[in-house]
């Protein structure tokens, strides 16, 4: 039975994809471990530190074994008997080469040779797909702020109306961070994909003195970059992912609260699409829940937790800590998969995303003219000062709001505003159309972004 809601049968699919569930389930882990080991002996016996008959044996031996569930039984009473991560693993291998030649499986090496290696595999891998997430999400997003790129809509701030806006400026806004979020995707790239193979204190003794060209060669076959020295202490590649991650997954959150407060039935600007047989309530049957909009929200509480955890596990102690690295065991699949599961589920949402235009104006008319106020201030501020206008405009729309008069009544019935604007122009004031300010031509300069990225 499974203990992680990751792994739940049921619920599974709602935490992670399966993409990105394959690069970290058990038998993968298991499979890739094999194939490092294998890609280890291969290179030892090319400088001659284990016999080529061996390493023959083992690289045509291992690819064949058959992981299955005795398999992984024996594994773990190994682990059970000796206590020691790779033991039991390195055991029922032996047991299934021929001759000798498991005697020479991990020669030199020590643990976390072979799992950090193989993460470092794994998380180019990762790498890719998340790249592939926001490629994707980056064209849909284009395609709303361009579409909406001139549709008005009340701006909030602290949650109350403030001033017009552009519903396509908001998604520009979005798509900016999450362009700034793509280059940090393309900046990690070098730094993530750098294997390990450095011995037990990190200093390559166990592999002589052509231990720097061993280790050369062992990840030139597994495609990793050379580190130019040990990194089993210094873990701030990982701590730098997982804390990118968060940043991605923050933004599906934030999107995600956008949708969630502007699908309330009294502002209903924005809905998520839904589908045939979701159920909202089962108690209350009229309920249409934002229901990806809030599991954005627990993915990216998951993996902002992740990354706070791996930040703490900077510190370690001397050349190795197991406190500190076996932990991320345990967090780096979670935010993994938690953060690519947002994205997948972001990318649904705005891909389907019901945008109610003329909700978005009523809720302007609304405000019965206050998002006008600032205008009105500022034509006052040359005659009175912008103080003693501001304080003008705040005492009307202050009294107007506790006798419920409608703004734009009780600027035509001020004699004071009368007195400094005129009719004509406090008229014309009151009747403006919606003025968006530079929203549109905002939007134009975020797209302009979008354009000149693909092209590099």
């Amino acid at each position: 039975m499974s203990v992680h809601i990751m792994d739940s049968a049921i619920f599974g699919n709602s935490w992670a994809t399966p993409e990105m569930r394959a690069l970290f389930e058990e038998r993968s882990v298991v499979a890739g471990w094999i194939e490092v080991l294998s890609a280890l002996a291969a290179t030892e016996a090319e400088y001659g530190l284990i016999p080529q008959r061996a390493a023959d044996a083992l690289c045509e031996a291992c690819p064949r074994i058959k992981l299955d569930d005795p398999f992984f039984a024996e594994v773990r009473r190994g682990f059970e008997q000796t206590n020691h991560s790779l033991l039991g693993l390195i055991h029922a291998l032996q047991r299934r080469c021929p001759g000798d030649s498991g005697e020479w499986l991990c020669y030199g090496a020590t643990v976390q040779d072979i799992t950090d290696t193989h993460n470092a595999r794994v998380l180019k891998r990762a790498h890719g797909l998340m790249r592939e997430r926001l490629d994707g999400l980056i064209g849909v997003l284009a395609g709303l702020a361009a579409r909406y790129r001139m549709t008005p809509q009340c701006g909030r701030t602290h949650g109350q109306p403030g001033l017009p806006i552009t519903f396509g400026y908001k998604v520009a806004g979005w798509l900016d961070e999450l362009l700034r979020h793509r280059q940090r995707i393309e900046e990690i790239a070098p730094r993530l994909a750098v294997g390990q193979l450095a011995g037990g204190v990190g200093s390559l003794s166990s592999f002589g003195p052509q231990g720097l060209a061993v280790q050369r060669r062992f990840l030139e076959r597994l495609e990793l970059a050379v580190p130019a020295i040990s990194w089993t202490a210094s873990r701030d590649r990982l701590a730098e992912w997982l804390n990118l991650l968060a940043l991605l997954s923050a933004l599906g959150d934030r999107i995600g609260h956008e949708i969630y407060n502007l699908q309330r039935p009294e502002i209903g600007e924005l809905r998520e699409a839904s589908a045939a047989g979701v159920i909202g309530s089962i108690t209350m049957p009229q309920k249409r829940n934002p229901e990806i909009s809030e599991h954005l929200g627990t993915l990216a509480r998951q993996v902002r937790h992740a990354a706070a955890q791996m930040t703490e596990n900077l510190v370690h102690d001397h050349e190795r800590d197991g406190r500190a690295w076996k932990a991320e065991w345990a967090i780096v699949p979670v935010a993994c998969l938690a953060a690519d599961k947002a994205l997948a589920l972001l990318h649904d949402a705005l891909m389907h995303l019901e945008v109610d235009e003329s909700r978005m104006r009523h809720n302007l008319e609304a405000t019965q003219g206050a998002v006008h106020a600032e205008r009105v201030m500022l034509a006052l501020a040359p005659r009175l000062g912008k103080q003693s206008a501001h304080a003008l405009i705040h005492r009307l729309a202050s009294d107007a709001a506790r006798r419920g008069v409608p703004f734009r009544a009780a600027l035509a019935g001020s004699e004071e505003i009368r007195a400094q604007l005129g009719d004509e122009a406090l008229r014309t004031l009151r009747c403006a159309p919606i003025d968006t300010g530079q929203c549109a031509e905002m939007v134009d300069r975020v797209l302009r972004s979008v354009g000149s990225e693909s092209n590099q």
